[in-house]
């Protein structure tokens, strides 16, 4: 599978997360939207931007991250959850369908769920 031209929303708000993030898919050939470090602007991304996954940390600045990942799910652009919070009961349905990774972050292990989550 290529990765080549594909856009991705990532959304971050550890900035040295975010930085090998964007560095990895980049070097895959994928155009990085964002990253976005606050959940109104990653929102404002989700809703606006064309799109063809979504690297969603779980946790934004104290926010649930849920909004844009409903946002995302309404639009049918796959996602997962990359992120040190665990997940939760209090996850809405829906998105707990959507892969979770545990940070920190493992390569191969991204790359080899967008390959997942772009096959579905």
């Amino acid at each position: 599978m290529t990765f080549a031209g594909r856009r991705v929303l990532v959304v971050e708000d550890d900035f040295l997360v975010s930085l090998a993030t964007t560095d990895l898919l980049e070097s895959e050939g994928c155009v990085i939207v964002g990253p976005a470090a606050h959940l109104a602007e990653a929102l404002r991304l989700a809703q606006s931007e064309s799109l063809d996954a979504g690297v969603l940390d779980i946790d934004i600045a104290g926010e649930m991250v849920w909004p844009v990942a409903e946002a995302l799910h309404r639009r049918q652009i796959p996602f997962l959850f990359l992120s040190a919070f665990p997940q939760l009961n209090t996850m809405p349905l829906p998105l707990a369908r959507a892969p979770y990774l545990e940070k920190p972050l493992q390569p191969a292990r991204l790359l080899h769920f967008l390959t997942v989550i772009w096959r579905d």
